[in-house]
């Protein structure tokens, strides 16, 4: 039965948060199912699983105000004036925080949208000098 699994292993009867929902009603089938593995199984303990954070990493990792400042300064100062405004504008609207983060960050986007482009193209890129390693000639 999907939502149930049993794991000899840790001594257990794993459910899911749905599963577990749906047997608190005694004339399902999931209430039936959950008390014949216990019949089955009475030293077994009925754990709820646990949900695991999400495997999605996000795209606006390391977005902070302090990058967007330092990049906005560095790349185009010239725009540093607008984008305080902007963090004062929507601060002054009375957002909550991440309000005010989600609109100044799509603000930043809106202009920088390749942001991390523009750092790699704009890095010092190394010398293409030779060096000459063998020893001079004498002469």
């Amino acid at each position: 039965m999907q939502g149930m699994k049993i794991d000899f292993i840790t001594n257990s009867i794993i459910v899911t948060r749905s599963f577990i929902e749906a047997a608190a009603d005694i004339n399902s089938e999931e209430y039936t199912s959950l008390q014949l593995a216990k019949m089955d199984n009475p030293t077994m303990r009925v754990v709820l699983r646990s949900t695991r954070a999400g495997g999605r990493e996000s795209g606006y990792k390391g977005l902070t105000y302090k990058y967007m400042r330092k990049f906005i300064s560095v790349m185009d100062s010239a725009n540093l004036v607008n984008f305080e405004k902007t963090i004062l504008h929507y601060e002054n609207y009375g957002y909550e925080n991440g309000t005010v983060y989600k609109y100044v960050r799509e603000w930043f986007l809106a202009y920088y949208p390749n942001h991390r482009e523009m750092i790699a193209a704009a890095a010092p890129k190394a010398a293409a000098e030779t060096v000459n390693l063998t020893e001079p000639e004498a002469a």
